[in-house]
């Protein structure tokens, strides 16, 4: 399904829900173990915008930058986060692994 400049199909749509209950979980107070629900916020709305605004994207390879990223916010602050996949992301299409 095409929504303006996005293009949403069953991952996007199963990233939504998550960012719904991560929404949700923050709002409520609830405890996610081992991360911030803020960086898991962030990143929801990074991946669904790449995922959204680039659909020829590898899922395989989308998903080690996803996982890296991930682990990433074990440790890193926010501007770090956003910072570290922006740049992966980009290294990835230069390289032409995306």
């Amino acid at each position: 399904m095409k929504l303006g400049p996005f293009f949403i199909d069953t991952k996007e749509i199963f990233l939504l829900l998550l960012g719904i209950f991560v929404w949700s979980a923050q709002y409520f107070g609830w405890k996610i173990p081992f991360f911030d629900t803020q960086k898991l916020l962030l990143l929801v709305v990074l991946f669904f915008l790449a995922k959204g605004l680039l659909p020829s994207i590898h899922s395989e390879n989308f998903l080690i930058l996803a996982l890296a990223t991930l682990l990433a916010s074990l440790y890193l602050l926010e501007l770090q986060l956003v910072l570290f996949f922006v740049i992966s992301l980009l290294l990835f299409r230069f390289l032409k692994v995306i």
